[in-house]
């Protein structure tokens, strides 16, 4: 079954007909009225409290693909207690156009050392949602740092073990200085994680285009077939990419 819980303050349907809950996983912060919470159960029980802003640019929600994305990074290939296995200890991850850090938050919880970026605008949501989670992050580590894709990323050392994005490709014109911050992050065992809606109105499917043609002449992708996604956060509109340099 794929039920994805899209952002909306009525209860509608969402542009690929899914419905929106009224209220579900979404409460008014009593004492912070700019924000009202969006909750992801974990698979281990616990359940990070996301906050959105009520008013603001596309990063101050969490977007389905946002959704999908975190719980894939849960899924057995990753992580699974029971067997031992957990690719995300200790393991160094970069999250771009992170918005509220909803990704970045569920991999720090599962051990990664993790750095959420954005621009200056959503540092101070980054930062609250770190704090809010913060108990639910034992072994891994989360920081708040500003990118403005296209610039200098000396600053953040090593290239990391793994970049995701979530809905990253949307604007025409951050096409070209994305796909420049991929290549200055990335190292030949960089494992790029691309989520992202795929949307058929308006420019959009131009956007997509010519995001995949720029990114194709450096990078090989290859996509993740739904079985290997979570069960019940997907969908057929959403897709996932493992995203490498070419050699």
């Amino acid at each position: 079954m794929n039920i994805l819980l899209f952002y909306s303050e009525n209860n509608n349907q969402t542009g690929n007909g899914l419905l929106v809950p009224a209220g579900a996983n979404m409460a008014a912060d009593a004492d912070q009225r700019d924000y009202f919470v969006r909750e992801i159960e974990k698979n281990d029980g616990l359940t990070l409290k996301v906050k959105q802003c009520y008013l603001g640019d596309v990063g101050c929600v969490v977007w389905d693909a946002a959704i999908v994305l975190a719980k894939y990074l849960e899924t057995k290939q990753f992580y699974d207690p029971s067997s031992g296995v957990n690719a995300w200890a200790g393991r160094t991850v970069v999250e771009l156009g992170a918005g509220t850090g909803a990704v970045g938050l569920m991999a720090a919880t599962l051990g990664a050392v993790v750095t959420v970026t954005d621009l200056e605008d959503l540092q101070t949501l980054l930062s609250l949602n770190i704090r809010e989670n913060q108990a639910l992050i034992s072994s891994g580590s989360v920081t708040a740092k500003v990118l403005k894709w296209g610039e200098d990323v000396s600053h953040f050392g090593s290239p990391p073990h793994y970049v995701l994005m979530a809905d990253c490709i949307y604007y025409e014109q951050s096409i070209v200085p994305l796909v420049e911050s991929l290549m200055l992050l990335s190292g030949p065992e960089t494992c790029i994680i691309c989520c992202y809606e795929q949307r058929t109105e308006g420019v959009n499917p131009n956007v997509e285009r010519q995001f995949f043609e720029l990114l194709r002449q450096n990078f090989n992708c290859e996509e993740i077939p739904s079985e290997k996604q979570d069960p019940e956060f997907s969908s057929p509109d959403i897709h996932i990419l493992h995203i490498r340099r070419k050699v």
